[in-house]
């Protein structure tokens, strides 16, 4: 069991180099924060016949391969490769790029947003939730979500500036500080939300309650976003979405996707724009469908990109039927699930009948930012550390070989082994950006909330407000489309059961996470004519 909770390691996919001998395939592992190259061989050179198992399996064999040596491999071994019965033959110096963080100042953030900053260095690691996202503690004791990149900085710049400029929301987790480098105090590694010591609903499979509350909610904190915010999520899902058990309401996490309404994609130097035909209208009718019914057909393969659908490959039309509407016999509904199915087919046809916004500035209360700087040059890590120059180092133990009587910090290294910051560093962290009694909850629990660091009782963290008036929890914008408590008072209504058609998907490109396509299987027939698929 690896720390995400998974049976085996969790590898993303970064890309897969075919020559005439060898597949290379990239991957990068989560656990241990390191980029690896896992080379097998390939006896069918680069235009391998299609239907070839061998061939379309190349990315999930390099990953058992990797798997099996991981526990084995030295700390700087970045690139393997193996032998066709995946046996070890080699391993390779480390060929890391040492990233080009931005500096603070660059994200052209309100000042008192920008003084909530705190050193990567004073987090503690506590717990590794998923890929660059880690449970941490602060100082005084008290816990949060901290996510990061290792490899590509502006990955995390449209994400950082929508939770920053966001006004208070009951049903969002927004930002909390900025994680700086220990180095120099002045470029920014992150950012960090607050913890709530609950479940994303997709880890609820047993007894799972779903209360007609949390659906309205969600509807009003979506028409928030779109219509007063221009701001499109992309990614609602069941993992995206999260009961706080200490105001029993439903809180909308995870922006990595996200982006302001009309802004196009432009790779490497602004990733932010919409990903093929994803909406949150789609998106929360396709989510509370599988909250409700489970439908086996959307639910996690454990096949590369590992998640449970695609939002952009499926038909809306397809979950409109109300004979499809069945519940699980696992879920919990606090009210019938007719009530369900007609609050949320009434809010979708109001939606879809009225005005969509063409471009993010048509929204009254949009929001606006810097484009991020061009990429910088990067140099290998090793040759940073040759000519004495510092860099920022991610790499950390794995899980499985970390010493529990030691304190690890969120820069992978022990904290008797952390050399201490400069002075002027030190004196550079700053205060939580948002007050802490309105602070918006976050992911992913279990773990125990009160825990406080060792004799130290834990201290709230000072207010700093960041200029903007909180949403309220019932905007108008959420009334005009029929999500009130007068939508139940209509009479009994049922859903009438007849023959439900399967869902059908459709053909288009990989999904918007930086983790793998799927590889092509025997029924594939297009041919293969890239010899290099890469992801942004």
């Amino acid at each position: 069991m690896n720390p995400f909770g998974l049976p085996e390691p969790a590898f993303s996919f970064m890309g897969h180099f075919i020559n005439w001998y060898t597949h290379q395939v990239q991957l990068y592992d989560a656990d241990s924060r390191r980029p690896i190259v896992v080379t097998i061989p390939n006896p069918d050179g680069p235009e391998p016949p299609d239907h070839d198992p061998e061939f379309d399996l190349a990315m999930l064999k390099a990953m058992r391969i990797l798997g099996t040596h991981l526990n084995n491999l030295p700390p700087e071994c970045v690139a393997i490769s193996a032998n066709e019965t995946g046996e070890l033959l080699d391993v390779y110096r480390d060929i890391t790029l040492a990233g080009h963080y931005f500096p603070l100042a660059e994200y052209g953030l309100p000042p008192a947003v920008a003084a909530g900053t705190v050193l990567r260095s004073e987090l503690t690691e506590i717990r590794r939730l998923s890929l660059g996202v880690d449970l941490v503690e602060y100082a005084d004791g008290s816990r949060a979500v901290f996510k990061y990149t290792t490899l590509r900085p502006v990955a995390l710049w449209a994400e950082l500036q929508i939770l920053a400029r966001l006004p208070q929301h009951p049903h969002l987790a927004l930002l909390d500080r900025i994680v700086l480098d220990e180095l120099t105090a002045s470029r920014v590694v992150g950012f960090t939300i607050k913890y709530v010591a609950g479940e994303t609903l997709d880890k609820s499979e047993s007894g799972g309650l779903f209360k007609l509350k949390w659906l309205k909610q969600l509807l009003r904190t979506v028409d928030d976003l779109n219509l007063k915010h221009g701001i499109t999520h992309q990614d609602i899902a069941r993992r995206n979405l999260i009961v706080d058990p200490a105001t029993d309401d439903l809180v909308l996490i995870d922006f990595n996707v996200s982006c302001r309404v009309g802004t196009v994609r432009q790779g490497e130097k602004n990733p932010e724009g919409k990903w093929g035909e994803r909406d949150d209208v789609k998106g929360v009718l396709v989510c509370v469908y599988d909250i409700i019914t489970r439908d086996p057909s959307l639910k996690d393969t454990g096949q590369p990109p590992f998640y449970a659908y695609m939002l952009q490959q499926l038909n809306e039309k397809d979950f409109l039927e109300p004979a499809k509407w069945i519940k699980h016999p696992d879920v919990q509904l606090d009210h019938g699930v007719a009530e369900f199915y007609f609050v949320l087919m009434d809010w979708v046809r109001k939606r879809r009948a009225g005005r969509e916004l063409a471009h993010y500035t048509e929204a009254s209360k949009h929001l606006e930012w810097p484009p991020p700087p061009l990429q910088r040059t990067v140099h290998r890590a090793a040759e940073e550390r040759a000519a004495g120059r510092p860099i920022l180092e991610w790499q950390r133990p794995l899980w499985s070989k970390l010493d529990p009587k030691r304190r690890l910090l969120a820069t992978g290294r022990y904290a008797d082994e952390e050399p201490p910051a400069p002075a002027a560093v030190t004196n550079a962290a700053g205060k939580s950006s948002r007050d802490d009694a309105n602070a918006g909850p976050v992911p992913i629990g279990g773990d125990n909330p009160d825990k406080t660091a060792p004799g130290k009782p834990p201290t709230k963290i000072p207010a700093v407000s960041n200029g903007a008036q909180p949403d309220s929890a019932a905007s108008p914008a959420a009334a005009d489309h029929g999500t009130g408590s007068a939508e139940l008072d209509k009479g009994s209504r049922k859903l009438r059961p007849r023959q439900a058609t399967p869902i059908k998907r459709k053909k288009q490109e990989g999904d918007a996470f930086g983790a793998a396509t799927a590889p092509k299987t025997a029924t594939d027939s297009a041919p293969r004519k890239r010899r290099l698929k890469r992801l942004n």
